[in-house]
């Protein structure tokens, strides 16, 4: 049986713990455990942040976006373990080190994070918080959408990616988002199966405001400088939440908007988020960008997010 892969074979991820507070860092012998989850027809890779008191009432489950991967979302991970909180981060079919033998759709991900959760919950009975960034976020309102052990969502996107404008928006140029969309519906019988680089498809150059640092993450052969395939993209322009926002009452949202955030900026999400009529609550983090690493808006989310998850614990 061939080994299955670690982080500890794609060392990318170690240069960019420089970049975050000292607090948000991953240290040398404190990696999260690694592990694996069969899953239908994936081989699904798992970063667990486990505390050395783990009683916490509820655990975490960390869901990155498209370009990203669990260990990218280490940051939260490491100060949510220093809190005493459990954290798991998936890497989605597609991106980090889970075993895709085939192409996959948007649903998949919905799908996977919602068995996720039950699996979580499973184990040990303690409540789930979904905590999305990027896409991760509308993905964790989807997937909340079908779970009722979901009691709170935490994330920095609610990009509609069905929605004409979010699309434009989300696309590295002009063209790709007028004609992207509609071209791969039209042709998905032969693109669904073609895989391109993820940096052509998106503003790659936004994903942080540090240009050194969205170099680094070009060259992430499991993150941002992987390829994606097709039909990935298709289906996630085609995608619908379960249950409209104006109809979903099942947990409160605490909203993440990074001031300068040029791939998802506020106008983009205020939308969907208007149009949520549970308990909600948006924090603008001072000069942070798509990735949040920039002081103090990280320490807005941190103080922010440590609030509202022990509020969660209490009920």
């Amino acid at each position: 049986m061939p080994k299955k892969r670690s982080y500890n074979d794609f060392p990318q991820w170690k240069d960019f713990q420089m970049y975050y507070p000292e607090e948000f860092r991953i240290a040398e012998g404190e990696e999260p455990a690694e592990e694996y989850w069969e899953w239908r027809d994936y081989t699904v890779h798992i970063d667990r942040y486990v505390p050395k008191e783990n009683n916490k009432r509820l655990k975490v489950i960390l869901v990155h976006g498209g370009g990203g991967n669990g260990r990218l979302l280490g940051p939260m991970g490491a100060y949510l373990r220093a809190e005493g909180y459990e954290c798991v981060a998936p890497d989605m079919p597609g991106f980090g080190l889970t075993e895709i033998r085939k192409p996959n759709s948007y649903s998949t991900w919905v799908e996977l994070l919602n068995d996720l959760i039950n699996r979580e919950k499973e184990m040990c009975g303690r409540k789930v918080l979904l905590c999305g960034i990027s896409l991760g976020g509308m993905l964790s309102y989807h997937a909340a959408c079908l779970n009722d052990n979901v009691v709170g969502l935490m994330v920095s996107s609610l990009a509609d990616t069905s929605q004409k404008e979010v699309q434009l928006q989300l696309a590295k140029n002009k063209i790709i988002g007028k004609l992207g969309a509609k071209s791969l519906s039209i042709f998905k019988g032969i693109t669904d199966n073609m895989k391109v680089p993820i940096k052509l498809t998106t503003k790659m150059w936004a994903m942080a405001n540090d240009p050194s640092f969205v170099k680094k993450l070009k060259k992430d052969k499991v993150g941002s400088g992987s390829w994606v395939y097709l039909k990935f993209l298709r289906t996630l322009f085609e995608a619908k939440a379960a249950i409209e926002p104006e109809d979903f009452t099942k947990c409160p949202l605490l909203f993440f908007q990074p001031k300068e955030d040029y791939i998802i900026p506020w106008n983009i999400s205020e939308p969907f988020y208007n149009r949520l009529a549970f308990k909600k609550e948006v924090v603008f983090l001072d000069n942070c960008g798509h990735i949040p690493m920039e002081e103090p808006g990280i320490f807005q989310l941190k103080e922010h997010a440590l609030k509202f998850i022990a509020d969660l614990g209490k009920t």
